[in-house]
């Protein structure tokens, strides 16, 4: 009879309210997972949902890619994609967790090529429509999101950034509305997603929004070491602690209150070798104030790139970056031992 109930406890919501009061409650914790590689060949196997539902999660996040040629005005329809999240949600499924998709329009970021095109922004709408239509049946859906990180070009004349986003996301937001009227819709905002973006994002006029940031602040300590990045800088230190990352999420915080909408924080992370122990005390305090607000997350990302593998130790040589390191993953890696920790406030996720 307890197992039973435990099963039934994480049987996916079915229903907009329920699906939103999750997010509401704060009640879903778990990672980002990795992208479909260009040559459609899945980084993960079965035992990689069992070892992640293990750790108490009960939430993944995982990417659909719109692939296009070069100079076309439309988007292949992706297929091995969507295989792949049709995979994740049959996952869900059977172990119990919840699932956001959400859309990689490619080249995306601050490459993004479709902000000009109308052919081009309309099809991605007309893409997230198709997905849904196909997609919403599952009972591991938790939500749609609308597009990652978007970033609208500086050099495009005219409108305002906030405007075009506001106008594109729209039209997205409408027609995974029409398409499937049960499940709700995640809204980053421009530019990249980042939490001190909302102070100039207005709220859709639609039902069942939830909105969302990702946390990488201050990037120079979260992505030292990368291409670009200097390195050994420590946390706390250079006028970074828990004060301060709580003031880099005010933004974020002052729209949800405002607006009165949930708030789910996509991604957050930082890279291992971050000097001293820095990066478990790192997030240590950002999930205690994403937790302090209520807030749901999902940490970048599960046995993806190691560099955010919270099960390669922190003492893994910094020579040792490339591909993946499986022969590396401990369970009692600092990082993966805190997260455990704070999933122990999720649900029971595996099915019994």
């Amino acid at each position: 009879m307890a197992l039973a109930a435990l099963a039934a406890s994480a049987a996916p919501s079915t229903t907009l309210e329920q699906r939103l009061q999750l997010f509401r409650d704060g009640a879903l914790r778990g990672f980002g997972l990795a992208e479909l590689p260009d040559n459609g060949r899945e980084v993960y196997v079965e035992a990689d949902f069992r070892d992640l539902v293990a750790t108490g999660a009960n939430l993944v996040r995982v990417p659909i890619q719109l692939r296009k040629c070069p100079g076309c005005d439309h988007y292949d329809t992706p297929e091995a994609d969507i295989r792949y999240a049709e995979r994740v949600l049959g996952r869900g499924e059977r172990y119990g967790f919840r699932v956001v998709l959400v859309l990689l329009a490619t080249p995306w970021g601050d490459q993004s090529d479709y902000w000009d095109n109308d052919k081009l922004k309309t099809d991605i709408a007309k893409k997230w429509g198709q997905l849904a239509r196909r997609l919403k049946s599952y009972p591991a859906l938790q939500a749609y999101d609308l597009i990652n990180e978007p970033v609208v070009p500086k050099v495009l004349p005219g409108r305002s950034a906030q405007a075009l986003w506001h106008e594109l996301a729209e039209a997205v937001a409408r027609e995974l509305r029409a398409a499937d009227p049960d499940t709700p819709l995640v809204l980053e905002p421009t530019p990249w997603g980042l939490a001190n973006s909302f102070w100039r994002t207005e709220p859709l006029d639609l039902p069942g929004l939830v909105y969302s940031f990702h946390f990488y602040e201050p990037h120079e300590f979260t992505h030292q070491g990368l291409p670009g990045q200097p390195a050994a800088l420590v946390y706390p230190g250079q006028g970074w602690d828990k004060s301060r990352l709580s003031q880099a999420i005010d933004e974020a915080r002052r729209f949800a209150a405002k607006h009165q909408v949930p708030m789910y924080v996509g991604e957050f992370s930082c890279v291992r070798w971050a000097p001293d122990g820095s990066c478990p005390r790192y997030l240590v305090d950002a999930l205690t104030l994403f937790e302090a607000e209520g807030w749901s997350w999902t940490y970048h990302c599960w046995r993806c790139y190691q560099g955010w593998d919270a099960e390669v130790h922190q003492d893994i040589p910094q020579a040792q970056r490339a591909g993946h390191l499986p022969e590396h993953r401990r369970a009692d890696s600092p990082t993966l031992l805190l997260l455990k920790k704070a999933m122990e406030r999720n649900q029971r996720s595996v099915r019994n």
